[in-house]
């Protein structure tokens, strides 16, 4: 599908694409052949959602389905650690619709929380309510707890910290304690709802991960398919002698940004000074980019097309045979002699 894609967009802007030729007898050989406005091999590659980005989707389907039920109007938020376990679904579910008619009594919380600590106990319940900066009451029903520690979303956090809450167990017990000898400082659970009211039919504004924040895997990913495209060109090549073009489409939420793309081609920025004299630092190329002096020179750029930015072209300094400047109706990167960059717009 993306290689039609590909080919589509290229004859837009004057290219004749013959598709795998047949006169690569051997080998792996690059998708297209490319004449008209210019000649040059392209490659195709896609890149979809990462796991974790799909299974964040697939919650917050299931979690849109089980909600569908509800009658109350209103919004919420949803945190889900890794793959969502289907038994937490279920009794996260449970609490949030049991808690909801609380938004109807006199001493009504601002926000709701449904929580499934990391180590729950399925069979029991507690009921505790904090106060943070934004809100006077937040109440969180939650299954209890087996370590006796609950995490809530990063956003609610105590104030004052040291403040007391009095915790009622499903059992009928009451325990009083002060909310930071409960409460940790990292969002760690299964999986959590925050719900509030307003006029609309009830659905799930977002859905998040809990914990740390994860790194995106975008710069690996762009230069692993720069040593795959780079072995067919090579290849390529020996047939008939051309600029290589990787065409990389990105159809996901985590599409990169213009400067991760060139940081993942050319490398990373790192910090370089003397010891004991870190005034006297400078900026250089960490090495560790899909592009250098000695490494992928068969590639001569980089086009990479996203589904909600604009398509780039970023060319290759150390190539063998450069690819044509504005050749294709896109933003181009240029590394210049300086060590900087040029960006030049020919849409």
């Amino acid at each position: 599908m993306t290689e039609k894609r590909a080919q589509e967009f290229l004859e837009r802007a004057g290219v004749k694409c013959e598709v795998e030729p047949e006169w690569v007898k051997e080998g792996k050989k690059p998708d297209f052949f490319c004449s008209g406005s210019g000649e040059f091999w392209c490659e195709v590659k896609t890149f979809g959602p990462t796991k974790n980005f799909e299974n964040l989707g697939d919650a917050h389907e299931e979690m849109r389905r089980r909600a569908e039920k509800l009658s109350f109007r209103g919004q919420g938020f949803l945190w889900v650690s890794d793959k969502l376990d289907h038994r937490d679904a279920k009794i996260v579910m449970s609490l949030l619709e049991r808690s909801l008619p609380r938004f109807e009594d006199a001493d009504s919380p601002d926000r709701l929380l449904a929580v499934i600590p990391d180590e729950p106990c399925y069979d029991e319940f507690v009921r505790f309510s904090i106060a943070t900066k934004e809100y006077a009451k937040v109440e969180v029903h939650s299954c209890v707890s087996a370590t006796k520690k609950y995490g809530l979303p990063y956003n609610f956090i105590p104030d004052p910290y040291a403040q007391k809450t009095l915790l009622h167990f499903s059992d009928g017990q009451e325990q009083e304690v002060i909310a930071r000898n409960i409460l940790t400082l990292d969002d760690d659970f299964r999986v959590g709802i925050e719900a509030w009211q307003d006029g609309s039919e009830f659905d799930f504004v977002a859905t998040m991960p809990t914990g740390a924040a994860k790194q995106l895997n975008n710069p690996d990913r762009i230069r692993e398919a720069v040593a795959q495209a780079n072995s067919q060109f090579k290849n390529a090549i020996k047939y008939k002698k051309a600029p290589c073009l990787l065409t990389i489409f990105h159809d996901a939420v985590d599409v990169p940004e213009n400067e991760v793309i060139t940081s993942a081609l050319y490398g990373d920025l790192k910090y370089v000074f003397p010891r004991d004299r870190s005034h006297e630092g400078r900026l250089i190329l960490a090495g560790n980019g899909a592009w250098n002096a000695n490494k992928n020179r068969t590639t001569s750029a980089v086009l990479y097309i996203r589904n909600n930015a604009g398509s780039i072209v970023v060319h290759n300094c150390w190539a063998d045979d450069p690819f044509p400047q504005g050749l294709l109706p896109c933003r181009e990167i240029i590394a210049l002699d300086d060590g900087t960059f040029q960006e030049m717009d020919n849409c």
